[in-house]
């Protein structure tokens, strides 16, 4: 069976751009309906489920989204039914295995700490559980499908909250139990976005499997697993680390503050993260493309594609962060509601932060795609230490806008960290420039 017919980066970014359009309107009404519907008693502690759900998930797949990712980007236009073996061997050990301890885990706390009687603790449970499993999932199977050539579906699957399929099921689910079950809260509305998983998670399923459905063989589910790990399990440490950083904060804001200041950080970081958008898109568009290019030395060609597409991300980064950046309060009040009005100084100073992995652009992913994911693993997990000590301190000094302020400068300090790894391993850079060679992303293959 052969790969679908080649792309360039520039189509390839256009599919993605539009896919991404859809996953933002799912993002701003899933955080308008659930800002509106928990308010500021349990908005806070709604963010931080959801994102933990997502850490818990990347750990759970042990690596085996993005290596598979670089794997089958490298196969070429012919199939490889070795690595395609290999391929399904990581899927199932995944599907069947780690994710399903993770999310069991994961429903088993989230039982224990959340609802008021058996039965709620128990819909939380399993809802939080299914959250897991299904987010794990997506990212699995929008991993593979980009590698493998998929790319207008794959786009489907990536951005905020699980890409727009996912993203638009999970608003109408939202909005749904919001209307016919507002008395559920907080369990009413993880259990909504784990349905909004569902539909989507199916569909790419089924693709992905007719991919190598002709493949003769199955490894034992434990041989497979042991080998998994062996080769992906710097991808996991990375992977977790990475998503991690974006959660510490949350988690020393459900800590630290009340729910009323939880919930104003947790309102200001979601709309903050709106500034990785640009980036976001490129990073999922050029992973395939760096680990191609590396893998065939030309080092030279990924430089100025990776430069190009950080200069385009710039640009586009600069339309959404300047209406924070003026109009802070009042771009809270239309997305999330009058009382986040309060939240305003702690967005500004996290839109810094983000403004730093725009400037420094793909240095991790060109680390990643190198084999050289243990310094992006390793880069990544002082940075969660390095979160955890300066988001307590500055929580517990000066509040919210202190623990902000914390954030914005470790991710800073991080993105630099890595530009220079990048330049000092791979002797690529990364960053921004002011000769963007655009006609360049249409010669290239995504």
């Amino acid at each position: 069976m052969r790969r679908p017919a080649a792309m360039s980066v520039a189509r390839a970014l256009f599919w993605f751009a539009a896919a991404y359009g859809l996953a933002l309107v799912g993002y701003l009404v899933i955080n308008a309906v659930s800002s509106r519907w928990l308010g500021t008693a349990e908005y806070g502690y709604f963010v931080i489920a959801v994102t933990t759900s997502l850490v818990i998930g990347q750990l759970g797949l042990l690596g085996a989204h993005r290596g598979g990712l670089r794997e089958a980007a490298v196969m070429g236009d012919a199939d490889d039914p070795e690595r395609l073996a290999m391929l399904r061997a990581d899927v199932r050990v995944a599907l069947l295995l780690s994710l399903p301890l993770a999310a069991a885990v994961a429903g088993l706390v989230m039982s224990l700490i959340h609802g008021d009687t058996v039965a709620t603790r128990i819909v939380a449970g399993l809802g939080f559980a299914a959250l897991v499993w299904l987010g794990g999932v997506q990212k699995l199977w929008a991993n593979l499908l980009r590698g493998l050539g998929a790319i207008r579906f794959a786009s489907l699957l990536e951005g905020r909250s699980g890409g727009g399929l996912v993203s638009l099921g999970q608003a109408l689910a939202l909005v749904l139990v919001w209307v016919l079950l507002p008395e559920t809260g907080l369990t009413g509305a993880l259990v909504a976005m784990a349905v909004g998983f569902a539909g989507p998670v199916v569909a790419a399923g089924l693709l992905v499997r007719r991919r190598w459905a002709h493949v003769p063989g199955r490894v034992p589910l434990w041989r497979a697993a042991r080998s998994s790990v062996s080769r992906n399990w710097r991808f996991a440490v990375n992977q977790f680390a990475v998503y991690a950083a974006m959660t510490v904060e949350l988690w020393v804001a459900g800590l630290v503050f009340d729910a009323v200041d939880a919930s104003h950080y947790a309102g200001a970081q979601r709309l903050s993260l709106l500034l990785a958008i640009p980036m976001t898109a490129i990073q999922v568009v050029f992973a395939p493309v760096a680990a191609r290019m590396l893998h065939q030395g030309r080092t030279a060609d990924l430089q100025a594609v990776l430069r190009t597409g950080a200069t385009a991300a710039g640009v586009v980064t600069s339309f959404v962060w300047i209406p924070m950046l003026v109009a802070p309060g009042f771009v809270l009040a239309v997305v999330l509601g009058d009382p986040f009005r309060a939240a305003a100084a702690p967005l500004v100073v996290l839109t810094l932060g983000g403004l730093a992995n725009v400037v420094v652009g793909l240095a991790g992913t060109a680390l990643t795609m190198s084999h050289r994911e243990g310094v992006v693993a390793a880069v990544q997990t002082g940075s969660v230490v390095a979160r955890v000590v300066c988001g307590f301190t500055g929580a517990i000094l000066w509040g919210p806008v202190g623990l902000a302020a914390s954030a914005a400068l470790v991710s800073a300090l991080t993105y630099g960290l890595m530009w220079w790894q990048a330049w000092r391993l791979l002797g690529v850079r990364t960053d921004v420039t002011l000769r963007p060679r655009l006609g360049l992303l249409n010669r290239t293959t995504a």
